[in-house]
C-alpha cells in the first residue's frame, strides 16, 4: 500500500509538472510573439531612420555610416561608396526619382541576400542609401535562438520546480491518505483473526450445552475473547496516532502463551497441534498488546499453513529476543519470500477453512516489529523438512 501512494504521489507531482510545464510554455509564447512583433516593428523603424538620415544628410558617399552604402548622382555623375556589391546602385530607382521627385523605397535580390534601398531627391542631387538584409535576417535568428533556447530552459525549471513543490504540498495528503486506508485495512485484518476464535469457542459451547455438559469456567475465554477484540480497536487508533507510544517491560513468554491458547481451538478445529517452548521468563520493552497482535498474526498464519503441527518458540541471544514460529507446510514460494510482509501481497486468496486471505497479516507484523526497533524474517526450516519459519527479533532490556 506505501508503494502504491508514493506511485500515486510521484504520478500527481508530475502531472502537476507537466502542466505547469506547458502553462508556462503557452506564456511564453504569447510573451514571446508579443516581443517578436515589437522587435520587428522596432527593426523596421530602426532602419528606415537609418536610411532617410543617410540619404538626405550624406553629401558624398564617403560619409556614409557604417553598414549602409552610398550613392550619390549629381550633374549625371554617380559617385558611390566603396566595395559597393555589383547589382548597386539600383539605377532604375534613381532615374525615377530624379524624374518624379521626392523619394522611392525598393529591394534589390541578389544571388548573396537581398538589400533595402531609399533613394531620395535632395536639391539638384539624387542620394540612395542600401543596407544589407542579410545582416537582419542572421540577427533576428541569433534573437529567435536566444528566446527559444530562454523559453526551454525556463519551462523545463518551472516543470521541475512545480513538481517539486507539489510532492512537498501532496505528501501530507498522501500520507493521510494511506494511514486512513491501512487502518481500515488492519483493523478488518485484525479483527477478523479473534473472532475467529471467538466464533470457535461459542461452537464449542453450543456443543457443550446441547449435551447439557456446559460450567461457568468455559465462559471465561469468550469474556477473554470479548476484551481482546475492544483491546484490538484500542491499540489500532492508537496505532494510527503519530505519537509514540511508551513501552513497558513485557513477558514475552507470557505473551505466548496468551496468543497460543487463544488460537488452540482453531488449530484444533484444523487438526493441527500447536506447541511451544518458552525456557524461563524471558522480558523485553514492548507494547503488550500490539507484540501479541504480532504473535498471533504469526501463529494464525502458520495454522493456515500448516499440515499437522506449529512450534513456537523464544530465545534470548545476548541483548536479542528472538521469537520463533515454525511450520510444516508447504513453505513460501521463491519469487513470493521478498514480498511477504507487504500487504496485498500474498500468494493465495484463501486458506483451507475457506476464509479470504488479503495479505496484510505479515505486514502488520513488519510494521510492529519497526515500532519497537527490532526485524522480522522468513526462511525454510533449517531440518531439511518442508516448512518455514518466521523470525520477530526484539532488542531486550
Amino acid at each position: 500500500m506505501r508503494t502504491t501512494a508514493h506511485g500515486e504521489l510521484r504520478r500527481t507531482s508530475l502531472r502537476i509538472g507537466v502542466q505547469t510545464g506547458v502553462l508556462v510554455l503557452g506564456v511564453l509564447a504569447v510573451v514571446g510573439a508579443v516581443f517578436w512583433l515589437l522587435y520587428g516593428q522596432a527593426v523596421d523603424r530602426a532602419e528606415s531612420s537609418l536610411l532617410t538620415n543617410t540619404a538626405r544628410g550624406v553629401d558624398r558617399p564617403q560619409e556614409a555610416p557604417p553598414g549602409v552604402w552610398v550613392s550619390v548622382q549629381e550633374h549625371g555623375q554617380i559617385q558611390s561608396s566603396p566595395d559597393l556589391p555589383a547589382q548597386l546602385p539600383d539605377r532604375s530607382a534613381m532615374k525615377q526619382v530624379q524624374r518624379d521627385g521626392g523619394s522611392l523605397i525598393s529591394h534589390v535580390d541578389t544571388p548573396n541576400g537581398g538589400y533595402l534601398v531609399r533613394t531620395e531627391q535632395v536639391g539638384n542631387r539624387v542620394t540612395q542609401a542600401s543596407i544589407d538584409l542579410h545582416e537582419r535576417q542572421e540577427e533576428s535568428e541569433r534573437v529567435a535562438t536566444a528566446i527559444l533556447l530562454s523559453a526551454g530552459v525556463g519551462v523545463l525549471l518551472a516543470a521541475i520546480v512545480a513538481a517539486w513543490l507539489a510532492s512537498r504540498a501532496v505528501r501530507p495528503m498522501a500520507e493521510s491518505l494511506t494511514r486512513q486506508r491501512r487502518f481500515v485495512a488492519d483493523a478488518s485484518h485484525e479483527l477478523r483473526t479473534p473472532l475467529t476464535h471467538l466464533s470457535m469457542r461459542v461452537q464449542l459451547l453450543s456443543r457443550r450445552t446441547a449435551r447439557g455438559a456446559i460450567n461457568a469456567e468455559e465462559l471465561t475465554p469468550v469474556v477473554a475473547d470479548t476484551h481482546m477484540l475492544a483491546e484490538i480497536l484500542d491499540d489500532l487508533l492508537a496505532a494510527s496516532d503519530t505519537r509514540a507510544q511508551l513501552r513497558e517491560p513485557s513477558d514475552i513468554g507470557a505473551l505466548i502463551k496468551e496468543a497460543c491458547e487463544a488460537a488452540t481451538p482453531y488449530a484444533a478445529d484444523r487438526g493441527i497441534t500447536l506447541t511451544t517452548t518458552i525456557p524461563g521468563s524471558i522480558t523485553a520493552p514492548a507494547v503488550p498488546l500490539a507484540l501479541r497482535r504480532a504473535i498471533t498474526a504469526l501463529i494464525d498464519n502458520a495454522v493456515d499453513h500448516a499440515e499437522s503441527a506449529v512450534e513456537v518458540s523464544v530465545t534470548r541471544v545476548r541483548r536479542k529476543v528472538r521469537v520463533s514460529v515454525t511450520d510444516d507446510g508447504a513453505g513460501i514460494a521463491k519469487d513470493l519470500m521478498p514480498h511477504v510482509f507487504e500487504r496485498f501481497s500474498g500468494g493465495r486468496t484463501t486458506d483451507p477453512a475457506g476464509r479470504h486471505h488479503f495479505g496484510i497479516g505479515l505486514a502488520l507484523v513488519a510494521d510492529v516489529a519497526a515500532a519497537h526497533e527490532g526485524s522480522v524474517d522468513v526462511k525454510p526450516r533449517d531440518d531439511g523438512q518442508s516448512g518455514t519459519i518466521f523470525t520477530l527479533t526484539l532488542r531486550a532490556r
